[in-house]
């Protein structure tokens, strides 16, 4: 891995600490995933801290999951970022949300997006919906984060109600969807690749413009292919 600059690792243990990462008062971060390759990336990053002695371990469920869990000793470092996103519990405010940038939200959407096709009926074709499931953030918060998106990239959002949590969770679609993921797409990491490909049926919608346009969208005629199994489908 590279060599990051202070900045660059910033972003990076910002954009996880407001999605799964955990960090105590006493300044110790405790972070899980799934994947293991983006687990040993959040070791590599959280390594090049000076002074910051990270752990690695492969985490076996009871129930017969596998998963990837990284943690650190105590560290001055990370207590300043606990300081700034905790009070009481993890929250959203304006200092660290203005703190998001594209990596920032690169990472965001890697611990806590969902990219969903579904099939609207009516009309036969692919909806791309985009989801930031943040429902550990109460309604005034992901507003801040919704006012954010949109005077810093441009994206728009809805609140969708949900049953758990805070009961709300951000729904990004339409020309929005496309604006996020061509925000992230250069930061998006092998594992989540599946987060990024956005199906349409015509060119009436697609806006060619954005940047990396070509590497997530692609163009379909079967619906049925994309519902069901929507990372096989080939570029066209």
């Amino acid at each position: 891995m590279k060599r990051l600059s202070s900045s660059e690792i910033k972003k990076i243990v910002i954009g996880i600490t407001l999605s799964d990462a955990y960090i105590d008062g006493k300044g110790r971060l405790d972070f899980y995933s799934r994947y293991e390759g983006y687990a040993k990336h959040i070791y590599d990053v959280l390594s090049q801290v000076s002074g910051v002695k990270a752990t690695f371990k492969v985490k076996h469920d009871k129930r017969g999951y596998t998963g990837y869990r990284v943690w650190t000793r105590q560290h001055e470092y990370l207590k300043k970022i606990h300081k700034y996103c905790y009070h009481g519990r993890k929250e959203l405010n304006r200092y660290n949300i203005s703190r998001i940038d594209s990596v920032s939200l690169s990472h965001i959407w890697m611990c806590d997006g969902y990219l969903e096709h579904a099939k609207n009926r009516k009309k036969g074709t692919v909806q791309n919906i985009g989801w930031l499931c943040l429902e550990a953030y109460p309604k005034e918060e992901l507003e801040l984060l919704q006012q954010h998106l949109l005077s810093e990239f441009g994206i728009g959002s809805t609140l969708t109600p949900k049953p758990w949590g805070f009961k709300y969770r951000v729904r990004i679609g339409g020309e929005n969807l496309q604006k996020l993921i061509s925000v992230v797409y250069p930061h998006i990491l092998p594992d989540f690749s599946h987060k990024t490909p956005l199906f349409y049926q015509n060119d009436t919608r697609v806006d060619w413009s954005l940047p990396n346009a070509e590497q997530y969208i692609t163009k379909y005629t079967c619906i049925e292919v994309i519902v069901r199994h929507p990372t096989k489908v080939g570029r066209t």
